[in-house]
């Protein structure tokens, strides 16, 4: 892998430790099966991974903490609903701040003003379980998948990955948009 493909893991890896959907998950994927290979380093996937998540993770928490809940809190469309939401969130966070800072997205801590150190725990251990399961295993599997793959190269590999896994972003933004009118 080129400098650049790692440029490129950590900015999909980045988007999603922010919080938003992304390929960050499938290109963790397609790192590990590389590394499985041989092709890659598992040690510099792992590494490059939890940094890149770490980075998206404060910096959704940063943007969460200053803009967040003052979003939430304007007039307009939907505020009643975000007011309860916020309430809600309130009362979740308050109870389980450590809990909802691995599973939530990044921003949501922030929005709820979890307290810095404990958001970062949640979020290393969020990382890690991640980097886990999907860097992970797809190591082990690698080979295995590398070999039914046949001869279609590193980048063709990478690029099916990042295809399939912005088609399922997409897929989940158009339901979500739905649920969304049909809730109206």
């Amino acid at each position: 892998m080129t400098v650049t493909e790692y440029v490129l893991l950590f900015l999909l890896v980045a988007i999603s430790g922010f919080g938003l959907p992304g390929p960050g998950e499938a290109s963790l994927i397609a790192a590990g099966t590389l590394a499985g290979e041989g092709k890659l380093n598992l040690w510099i996937v792992l590494g490059i991974g939890m940094t890149a998540w770490l980075g998206g993770s404060v910096a959704g928490f940063t943007v969460g903490f200053r803009q967040g809940r003052a979003l939430l809190e304007r007039p307009g469309w939907f505020a009643k609903k975000r007011r309860k939401l916020l309430v809600k969130g309130d009362e979740a966070f308050g109870r389980r701040t450590f809990t909802a800072s691995v599973i939530l997205p990044a921003f949501v801590s922030g929005v709820f003003r979890v307290r810095f150190a404990l958001f970062m725990l949640g979020a290393l251990t969020a990382g890690a379980v991640l980097l886990g399961i999907y860097a992970g295993i797809a190591y082990f599997l690698g080979p295995e998948i590398a070999e039914r793959i046949g001869s279609a190269g590193t980048k063709a590999v990478f690029g099916v990955v990042l295809v399939v896994a912005i088609g399922l972003g997409i897929k989940a933004a158009v339901s979500k948009w739905r649920a969304g009118r049909r809730a109206r």
